[in-house]
């Protein structure tokens, strides 16, 4: 009997140390870190007429453990009847890559404390509205970029929300030139 208690009182510590164990190894934590962006440009392109929005932001892990970046979506917030005539186009790449062409992003491991440079470009057209004016009745446009992570724990699916001042518009250098040449 008292061998049988000695072996059950084992399994039990052994059991709470391995569980101790594995909760202390963490997980990992990939984060599309948003408020670290970079080199943000919001221009508008009147030959095309569209606005052009494009900026770079780091993907981070910032858990214990190694973890992979599967699926990246991006869609735009819904800001009103506005959006009826509007074409909006989004891409997000690691900017050590060629971006693809269909918009596929390729699985990507993330290590412990490491992090990748990404790309986010929006391209934004109306179809009844001059640039000017949808400028005016949308000021800021938020991209919400859904993620899937796999990590120890699982399959995860995160957002990050990215506000892009619209209203900031720039024109070109190459029209800015023009227009005080005129």
């Amino acid at each position: 009997m008292s061998f049988l208690v000695a072996f059950l009182a084992c399994a039990g510590t052994l059991s709470a140390a391995l569980a101790l164990y594995y909760w202390q190894l963490g997980d990992q934590n990939i984060l599309f870190d948003i408020g670290a962006v970079q080199d943000l440009l919001v221009q508008h392109d009147p030959e095309r007429g569209e606005i052009i929005c494009r900026c770079s932001i780091p993907l981070t892990n910032r858990g214990e453990q190694q973890g992979m970046v599967n699926n990246v979506f991006c869609q735009p917030v819904y800001c009103g009847k506005i959006m009826k005539g509007m074409e909006i186009r989004s891409q997000i790449n690691v900017v050590k890559e060629q971006a693809r062409e269909n918009g596929y992003w390729e699985s990507l491991i993330l290590k412990k404390d490491a992090y990748f440079l990404t790309q986010l470009e929006v391209r934004i057209r109306h179809s009844s509205v001059d640039i000017p004016t949808l400028i005016r009745q949308v000021p800021r446009l938020t991209i919400i970029i859904y993620y899937q992570v796999v990590g120890r724990k699982g399959i995860q699916w995160k957002l990050a929300e990215l506000p892009l001042p619209l209203k900031d518009a720039q024109l070109p250098a190459k029209l800015k030139e023009e227009k005080v040449v005129e």
